[in-house]
């Protein structure tokens, strides 16, 4: 049995395509893996704050101590211990909303995800996979503006950062051209969904 973490990043709740996406695909894999178990984190319900210097003293201090028990990093064991992992955010400000990279500060704690070998970094996280599924109102997938897309880059950074090397996302951009049927690209990427969770 696995135990699957679906990180939802998407903040205009039930009227998310992004999050539609990310429903179809965990519904599929479900359908696919009945044993597995998944735990669904709502960041928007977490209340997550921006680390305080007060907030990052206190973090030193604990694990200074080797005190890794302290509330201050539930999230990060959370994100550690998952067997595979899926984000959902919307592509906002050319990379994806504000509480994502207030989670992903939280949980980017040494000891826990990560740890450094003679100075290298070393990630420690469990997860073989991660699914990043994301939308975009425009098209950034290539042109002038792919290089303005900091999204996908920086989740696999960070991915690279916990020791994770296989990363996958589910791009459905173009939604809000008015050339584009926005409803025929979110279907597209459903069914991509559904292929992938054949072997996620």
């Amino acid at each position: 049995m696995k135990w699957i973490l679906f990180v939802n990043a998407c903040v205009r709740g039930e009227q998310s395509r992004t999050l539609k996406i990310a429903r179809r695909f965990l519904e599929e894999y479900k359908k696919l893996n009945p044993e597995d178990s998944i735990t669904q984190l709502d960041l928007c319900d977490l209340a997550l704050n921006c680390l305080t210097s007060e907030v990052l003293a206190l973090r030193e201090q604990l694990l200074k101590e080797n005190n890794l028990e302290h509330d201050l990093f539930k999230l990060a064991k959370q994100f550690a211990a998952a067997d595979k992992i899926i984000i959902a955010a919307p592509f906002w400000d050319l990379s994806f909303p504000a509480i994502l990279k207030v989670y992903i500060e939280q949980i980017s704690v040494p000891e826990i995800t990560f740890g450094y070998e003679n100075d290298i970094p070393v990630g420690l996280c469990k997860a073989e996979k991660l699914l990043y599924i994301t939308t975009r109102g425009g098209e950034f997938s290539h042109g002038f503006a792919k290089e303005f897309e900091m999204g996908v880059p920086y989740i696999k950074a960070i991915c690279a950062l916990y020791g994770m090397k296989n990363v996958i996302s589910i791009c459905a951009e173009g939604l809000d051209m008015v050339e584009n049927d926005a409803a025929e690209i979110v279907n597209n990427a459903m069914e991509e969904a559904v292929e992938i969770a054949k072997t996620f």
